[in-house]
């Protein structure tokens, strides 16, 4: 017995081709999904400006081992034969935390395959940039991302006469850092707040630096100057020296005080009894420091001298006064944690 058309028709009745259909349109819509779902998962998560606020995040928390391990490869100065180089007080810990809280209004912004943070620091604005590089993929659809080395800098930190006033540490957010004579490298994730201080009893001085990136990675790291003053201390010391001095020679009722710079001499017939010198106040010298040491400054020193006496030809009496300019010798250095100052005749 044949297959007839009639059978055919039959058997096709028989079979689900709507159910086919149905399941056919639903692979694709699963698909379509799939697609879509990956396409925003790769937006919004493999992005480079997520890598870029992760990083910042490590940063942030003071987690500095967290956003070195998000660097695509560790420059040769963390690491390298430089390393012993530089001090890295500032990748990790409190002065890390520090530099952050010192980073205020700090807004992440995408700039196609990287991002750019703004933030201030007391009142000024900066940019810079969170350099990243796209590596690969994660099972052919997530890209990966991570931040170039760009963002690992260093620094150097000159500290001028340092040797000279026995300063051999610097303070860095907090923490202590050795100095080579007068200089100190420090390396840093950009961006960084370094306050950088000295506060020795005799000698102080403060500079804060930001980091940014560079514009060329081949330039040379960033030079600082910290400039370091006298103490208040100190000065008060220069000024008690001094108006002992001053005491000293005042107390000589004499018109040429032993071992001091001031001394008149006169004709008339003097009452030593009334000899009074007046010095100028010590604090019209100035105390200083530099990239040569210690320095003293003043400018027209006069004492005065007055007296009573009897005109030598005619016996009048006579009140005396008269301006005496005079200069000193004053030296000043130290000895181990002392200061030494020593006021002589100039």
């Amino acid at each position: 017995m044949g297959f007839t058309p009639q059978d055919q028709e039959d058997s096709s009745r028989g079979f689900p081709w709507g159910l086919a259909a149905g399941w056919a349109a639903g692979v694709v819509v699963v698909l379509i999904a799939a697609v879509v779902a990956i396409w925003q998962v790769n937006e919004r998560v493999y992005t480079a400006e997520a890598t870029a606020e992760q990083y910042w995040e490590s940063v942030q928390s003071g987690d500095g081992p967290a956003a070195l391990s998000m660097v695509e490869s560790t420059p040769g100065f963390i690491h390298g034969d430089d390393a012993a180089d530089l001090d890295h007080v500032l990748l990790t810990g409190e002065p890390l935390a520090t530099s952050a809280e010192l980073i205020e209004g700090a807004t992440l912004q995408e700039t196609g395959e990287g991002a750019e943070l703004e933030f201030i620091v007391g009142s000024e604005n900066y940019t810079t940039e969170i350099p990243v590089t796209r590596t690969g993929s994660t099972w052919g659809f997530f890209d990966d991302w991570q931040i170039t080395s760009s963002a690992l800098t260093w620094f150097e930190v000159t500290v001028p006469g340092a040797p000279q006033g026995g300063i051999g540490q610097v303070t860095v957010n907090g923490e202590p850092v050795n100095l080579d004579e007068e200089t100190t490298r420090l390396s840093a994730f950009v961006p960084t707040v370094a306050d950088i201080d000295v506060d020795s009893q005799w000698l102080v001085g403060s500079h804060q630096h930001v980091v940014t990136a560079a514009e060329n990675s081949d330039d040379p790291a960033e030079r600082i100057t910290l400039d370091l003053e006298a103490s208040e201390e100190a000065a008060e010391l220069l000024h008690t020296e001094v108006q002992e001095y001053f005491d000293a020679c005042a107390e000589q009722q004499v018109l040429m005080p032993s071992g001091c710079p001031v001394g008149i001499t006169t004709n008339h017939q003097v009452d030593a009894d009334t000899i009074t010198w007046d010095f100028p106040d010590p604090e019209e010298i100035t105390l200083g420091f530099d990239a040569e040491g210690w320095h003293v400054d003043y400018e027209n020193l006069t004492a005065q001298v007055s007296f009573d006496a009897v005109h030598y030809h005619t016996g009048d009496e006579l009140e005396e006064t008269e301006e005496v300019p005079f200069d000193l010798d004053i030296a000043v250095g130290a000895d181990g944690e002392d200061l030494i100052v020593s006021v002589t005749e100039g």
